[in-house]
């Protein structure tokens, strides 16, 4: 494997050492630095432009990016946290140091990032062929559990697993390093979600003591949610959704017999009292023909 290829499953960014422990020669990695892809960091770490800032920022602290902000750079559910997470070890030089190379040069993270919150803590050394510039996926999960509520733990635990950042056999891992109560939630997830709106909703729809279903398939669609058996709900929290495509599967589950609400991401955090009572009505006006 070129070097570049072989920095592209380091998330673009490593030491010179750990890249010399996988068998590059220096004398290949300067040749890179001169005339390639790649770029310096800070002196003895180097990278591709398509490393993020966050790792890069990270890298510059002598730190490495735990909870929100190493599940973000996973593809894993991390709520709205937007601070800038670094676990450093207790002796850590406390100095960021100057970038050799401009930050701008990297990739920006999707969201403005906010404040630098430092950890201090002894941590796992990461194996050789995994990124070095964040904690493991166990790690960052359990740190991030620990700061927020139920219901995103729920959701950034189901999202880990559905995009394979963490597998199962994982799992005990990771409820061996939790608080009790919190390993009594993880007990109880049943890991259906596809996205961690999902997860957010049914959780919270869950706790008003609804009568749901996950991830349900209807002839040739799978619906996110189904209440009282004929009441589907939707989550469009993916940014790709087509409208079209969506169009025609509403109107498919409605010749199905099914009633269909459809909730984006600003329902769920910014107008759940609404989205509730949208529910609730449909509900009940189900409930009044029925009588």
């Amino acid at each position: 494997m070129d070097l570049a290829a072989r920095l592209a499953t380091l998330g673009h960014l490593a030491s010179r050492r750990q890249l010399v422990d996988l068998g590059y020669g220096r004398a290949a990695i300067d040749s890179a630095l001169s005339g390639g892809p790649l770029v310096p960091v800070r002196p003895g770490w180097v990278a591709t432009p398509a490393a993020t800032q966050l790792a890069v920022i990270a890298v510059l602290h002598g730190a490495r990016l735990t909870g929100a902000s190493a599940l973000g750079a996973l593809g894993v559910w991390n709520g709205a946290d937007r601070d800038i997470h670094l676990q450093l070890p207790p002796n850590a030089h406390r100095v960021e140091q100057r970038p050799l190379t401009p930050i701008a040069v990297f990739r920006p993270p999707r969201f403005a990032p906010g404040r630098i919150v430092k950890h201090w803590s002894e941590a796992r050394p990461s194996p050789t062929r995994a990124p070095a510039w964040t904690v493991g996926t166990v790690d960052a999960v359990s740190a991030f559990c620990r700061r927020h509520p139920d219901e995103h733990v729920v959701a950034a635990i189901e999202s880990a697993v559905h995009t394979r950042a963490m597998s199962r056999r994982d799992l005990p891992m990771l409820v061996g390093a939790l608080p009790r109560r919190l390993r009594r939630l993880v007990s109880r997830i049943p890991f259906s979600a596809e996205s961690g709106l999902e997860s957010v909703a049914r959780f919270r729809l869950e706790a008003l003591g609804l009568s749901l279903v996950a991830q349900v398939a209807i002839g040739p669609d799978r619906v996110d949610l189904v209440i009282d058996g004929w009441l589907v709900i939707e989550l469009d929290g993916d940014e790709w959704h087509d409208p079209v495509k969506d169009r025609a599967r509403t109107n498919r589950l409605i010749r199905a017999g099914y009633a269909v609400l459809r909730f984006g991401y600003a329902d769920v955090f910014g107008g759940w009292d609404d989205l509730v009572a949208t529910i609730y009505a449909l509900l009940g006006d189900a409930a009044r023909t029925a009588r």
